[in-house]
């Protein structure tokens, strides 16, 4: 779990360059969160926020600003002020304005992966943006720079249209400074493909592939027509457009190594009521194809194709999930048919899209999960989809090569992990164990399908939790994920006054040991184990308990978090509401048992003396107090003459005060105005004195702290005089000596318990049974098995007592025939019987049956008496 080691740095706040990135120009007037086409408020993310390496864009007043932080870092100085602003512009700001020809409120920033492109995207359209060099944008000149802008289907995301959801930047597309790859999904579930071509302006207009889920879902042959309709027709009234109303759309992988090879390709689709769609694969006309995908696909499908064609050998017809196989195998043909065309920029091969079976793939789902009491608080926000690792023994199948195993495995569970957020901050944690791979619809005139309708398949729920008390939750919070960079199986989720982070690392790893482990034994109670247990780790990072003090109009949620990893930055997490940033600085805790010895340092001491001592002071963990934007604002009545009073009535205001309606109008105007922004005044100082107040208490406590530590250490000092002496009546040296060796020896026997208990464990679970302790569990089921099975009429004591009983008597007739026995000299190796039809038995051998049979009487007495002791101890114990 990474560690706060502080909140937000100096050189964000105020009075430093940072803080101007933020902040909002006096003049205009704050926007807030605006409204769709239809009237209605807007419900949506707020990704204003994106990173390319140092550098980070935001979206303030409408606009969009640039900023290196690594660069605002190195212009604050904690001692003295900058003395030369050569990176600032006229007003000392060390940010620059980027316009863009955009109509309405801009609420997403996505950058494309090699940061050539940035997808611009409001409630309704989308721009792209050519994105200049960082050394273009940080030279001197200071002044705004309009950036080259391409509009995203003019006429396919207008205003009268469904408001846009998502834009994603395909993880196999092919990104170059000239081309790039764009996959839109709007609330009405219309996916479109978009490949972009800077050299053919006509790849912006119309998108490359466009799919309406509403019609695939019940698509029935892929020579159907699943085009969305166009700008301006009537499209009815369905109950799908309240089942599907899209809330968030991700791509299932980022195209790594360690990855499942389908991820990439999946496009998954999450909905308001909470069910989740698949589009596999869905690919532009030209992707890149890792090189671990198409190895990892073939040895996936060629197997399973050979063992479903042998279970269907003897069968005259033709199943569903055989024609699947073959469909895949098609496809798969078609891609190996191909030549590769290596990207100059990246090791990857170009390829181009197969034809058959079809461009469109089969919509799979809905995938959905039980969430029992919790169904009606399910509203979907957003969710983070992370892929299963790549089989790498299946891969490796026949190879001698092992570096490229090492190089490929990575850390992961063999199943897809989707997290979900819903509005009220709860996050569920899901597992989908069956893989979602490659499906298409049939062909029309094949007709091989019987049915091919999307069936639901279920999720696993493995754990709810929340992220934000109840008396903290907005009325419209939209909570966003945000990747971490260490580990896959870590995200932050933003709230509307809160960032989170959420770890599934640790109990992966335990997991993944466990389904890795060869010794079977006691598996399914470990599993429940660890499912029962604590799943998820969660900590707060940021936490705004109290009131905004900021502007009203300005907005009250955050916007999504970006984390950066820099050896000038460290790990620093950052985020902004209104005009005021809020960061975290993130560290690994590197002394993890250094919080455990605090915590036992009293355990170890004399129990009459260890409630005497106060508890360690710990470091308080806050926000550190940001000055409120109210302060920094200008006075209202510098812009009220412009707003609030009539060109008519403006000659009056420079004559004589005459009592008329129109100046107690203008009165009471401005005494509007002024008392509202005193009482914002007002409550920012009240703000401050509780502040100043609070920490005057701690402080308080802090030196009450210091002066009984002080009292305790003269109270030890006082004991010995000025000679070196210890003086009469104090407590001698040997009681000291004694309670000091006690300690040791106290803590010797801990280390030594410590130790056996180590030991024990590693040895139960350290290595698998060995057949000797499996044969004597084997057995001891089998003895408690027929132990359990008696008869209502037969006790346990009566069969005691009649095993008893044969014995004995086994015991009489074994010792009498044993002494009617003749007995012969040595020599003689065959002895007479009266009955001459009966055959001569050795002598010998009649005494080896003998010594055999008082061999097994000896054992069975053994066995006899082993069950009657342990009789007598049930019995005993259930008296």
């Amino acid at each position: 779990m990474p560690k706060v080691v502080g909140h937000t740095p100096p050189w964000l706040c105020r009075p430093s360059p940072g803080a101007s990135f933020f902040t909002r120009h006096p003049s205009k007037k704050p926007d807030g969160r605006t409204q769709n086409g239809n009237g209605t408020e807007y419900q949506g993310p707020q990704r204003t926020l994106a990173r390319r390496d140092t550098e980070v864009f935001a979206v303030v007043d409408n606009q969009i600003r640039w900023a290196d932080l690594a660069t605002l870092k190195a212009e604050w100085s904690p001692k003295r002020k900058p003395s030369t602003k050569k990176n600032a512009d006229a007003d000392g700001n060390y940010y620059r304005t980027l316009t863009v020809p955009v109509y309405g409120q801009i609420k997403q920033l996505v950058i494309s992966p090699n940061g050539a492109f940035m997808a611009i995207v409001t409630v309704h359209t989308v721009h792209i943006a050519i994105l200049p060099d960082r050394s273009h944008l940080s030279s001197t000149e200071r002044t705004p720079l309009r950036l080259k802008t391409y509009q995203l289907g003019p006429t396919t995301h207008v205003i009268p249209e469904s408001p846009v959801v998502s834009a994603l930047w395909h993880p196999l597309g092919v990104h170059t400074n000239v081309e790039a790859c764009i996959v839109t999904i709007t609330a009405d579930a219309a996916v479109r493909v978009w490949e972009l071509d800077r050299n053919n302006h006509w790849s912006f207009d119309r998108p490359a592939l466009a799919i309406d889920l509403k019609k695939l879902v019940d698509g029935t042959s892929s020579d159907e027509d699943f085009t969305p309709l166009g700008f301006g027709k009537n499209k009815g009234f369905s109950a799908d457009s309240f089942d599907m109303e899209v809330a968030s759309a991700s791509f299932g992988g980022t195209a790594r190594q360690g990855e499942d090879a389908w991820a990439p390709m999946t496009l998954w689709v999450a909905m308001r009521p909470g069910d989740l769609y698949a589009l596999c694969p869905l690919l532009p006309s030209k992707w890149q194809a890792p090189p671990a995908t198409i190895p990892a696909i073939s040895a996936a499908i060629v197997p399973k194709l050979t063992a479903v064609e042998q279970d269907y050998s003897a069968v005259e017809e033709v199943g569903d999930d055989l024609i699947a196989c073959r469909q895949q195998y098609e496809w798969l043909k078609e891609i190996d048919n191909q030549e590769f065309m290596l990207d100059p920029f990246s090791e990857s091969g170009i390829l181009k899209r197969p034809s058959n079976p079809s461009a469109i793939p089969r919509l799979q789902g809905p995938f959905q999960f039980d969430a029992g009491e919790q169904f009606d608080d399910l509203e979907v926000t957003d969710f983070i989809v992370i892929p299963a690792g790549l089989d790498t023994e299946a891969l490796m199948t026949g190879e001698d090569d092992e570096g490229i195993l090492e190089e490929n495995a990575q850390e992961g569970l063999p199943f897809t992990t989707i997290c979900m957020s819903t509005s009220s901050g709860r996050v569920h944690v899901c597992l989908e164990l069956d893989g979602v791979e490659g499906q298409w619809l049939p062909k029309a005139k094949a007709n091989t399908f019987t049915t091919p309708l999307s069936e639901p398949a279920e999720l696993l729920l493995v754990e709810s939790l929340d992220t934000v008390r109840e008396n903290l939750r907005e009325a419209h919070s939209w909570p966003t994920f945000t990747s971490d960079i260490s580990s896959r199986y870590s995200f932050y989720l933003t709230t509307a006054n809160n960032v989170s982070f959420i770890s599934l690392s640790s109990w992966v790893q335990r997991l993944e040991s466990e389904l890795q482990s060869e010794d079977t034994s006691g598996s399914q109670f470990r599993l429940n184990v660890l499912c029962d247990g604590n799943i998820a780790l969660r900590e707060v990072l940021i936490q705004l308990n109290e009131s905004d003090l900021s502007f009203p109009e300005e907005p009250r949620h955050f916007t999504n978090s970006v984390v950066f990893t820099d050896y000038d930055l460290g790990q620093l997490l950052l985020t902004y509401r209104g005009s005021t940033p809020q960061a975290a600085e993130i560290s690994e805790p590197q002394n993890a048992a250094l919080a455990s010895f605090s915590q036992s340092l009293h355990a170890d001491l004399d129990p009459t003396t260890s409630q005497t001592l106060p508890p360690i002071q710990q470091k308080p963990r806050r926000t550190p107090y940001q000055v409120p934007a109210v302060f920094y604002a200008d006075e209202p009545l510098k812009s009220f003459i412009d707003e609030h009073v009539p060109h008519r009535h403006r000659p009056s205001l420079q004559e004589p005060v005459r009592l008329s309606p129109s100046t107690l109008d203008t009165i009471a105007a401005a005494h509007r105005v002024l008392a509202a922004h005193t009482g914002l005044l007002e409550k920012a100082a009240a703000d401050l004195f509780r502040r100043c107040e609070r920490l005057r208490g701690e402080m308080r406590d802090q030196l009450e702290g210091i002066a009984t530590v002080s009292e305790r250490i003269k109270g030890v000092s006082s004991h010995i005089g000025e000679d070196g002496q210890r003086k009469e009546g104090s407590r001698s040296e040997d009681a000291l000596n004694q309670r000091l060796d006690a300690t040791k020896q106290r803590q010797r026997d801990l280390v030594e318990r410590y130790a056996n208990i180590r030991t024990k464990i590693a040895k139960l679970g350290g290595r698998p049974l060995s057949e000797k302790e499996k044969g004597w569990i084997g057995e001891v089921k089998l003895l408690s098995s027929s132990v359990e099975k008696t008869s209502e009429n037969q006790t346990i004591q009566a069969r005691l007592e009649t095993a008893k009983s044969i014995a004995e008597e086994l015991l009489v007739e074994v010792k009498h025939i044993s002494a009617e026995q003749p007995s012969a000299p040595e020599e003689t190796t065959t002895v007479s019987v009266s009955t001459p039809s009966q055959p001569k038995i050795p002598q010998k051998l009649q005494r080896a049956k003998v010594a055999d049979a008082m061999k097994l009487v000896d054992r069975e007495s053994a066995v006899i008496d082993a069950i009657t002791a342990r009789l007598e101890r049930l019995n005993s114990s259930f008296s």
